[in-house]
């Protein structure tokens, strides 16, 4: 006792602050509070090379839809279609986190005090037992870049117009990302 009653307040109070920080960060490592599940948007991880070809995957898939659906028109006749995305799928995984807020308050014998705060937050993504994947909540998919339609029948402005139609609405995208022509040779 007699070593800090020589020694100052503000090494006694710098002590006693420092035992309370160790304290506050063994129950920080025992429990948190606040547990909660959020969703954390990221693109799907792939390299470079794999995301590519996942693109081209589904702009063949958006192609082949159009077609069948354009097809099935009347006086439209044969149809080539290449859409281009502007974008790869993304997707929101599912998360879960906690938050640990701890508060310190400090007197001197002078009567000053001190306050000190800490926030520590964790989150990690919930993956299934024994899957490898994280759970999926949300799937955006990409955006249309732009599509042309090269068919038959796009010699006749009226059902030129009705292909415009078609694919502004099945794509939901403005007309301006839309070219339709007709094919050569007919």
């Amino acid at each position: 006792m007699k070593l800090f009653e020589e020694k100052s307040p503000k090494l006694l109070i710098s002590i006693i602050g420092a035992i309370a920080i160790a304290v506050v960060l063994m129950l920080t490592n025992k429990g948190s509070s606040g547990v909660g599940s959020k969703a954390a948007q990221q693109p799907v991880a792939q390299n470079a090379s794999s995301e590519s070809t996942h693109i081209e995957l589904l702009e063949k898939d958006l192609e082949n839809k159009l077609v069948q659906n354009l097809q099935q028109m009347t006086g439209v006749g044969r149809v080539q279609v290449s859409v281009t995305l502007s974008s790869s799928l993304k997707s929101d995984f599912a998360t879960s986190g906690s938050v640990t807020k701890k508060t310190i308050k400090e007197s001197d014998k002078a009567g000053g005090t001190r306050e000190s705060s800490e926030v520590t937050e964790n989150t990690q993504l919930v993956v299934p037992n024994g899957a490898s994947q994280p759970v999926v909540v949300m799937e955006e998919r990409p955006a249309v870049a732009g599509v042309l339609i090269i068919a038959e029948g796009a010699k006749d402005p009226v059902i030129r117009e009705n292909i415009h139609n078609a694919v502004k609405t099945l794509l939901d995208i403005s007309t301006n990302k839309i070219t339709v022509q007709p094919m050569e040779g007919v």
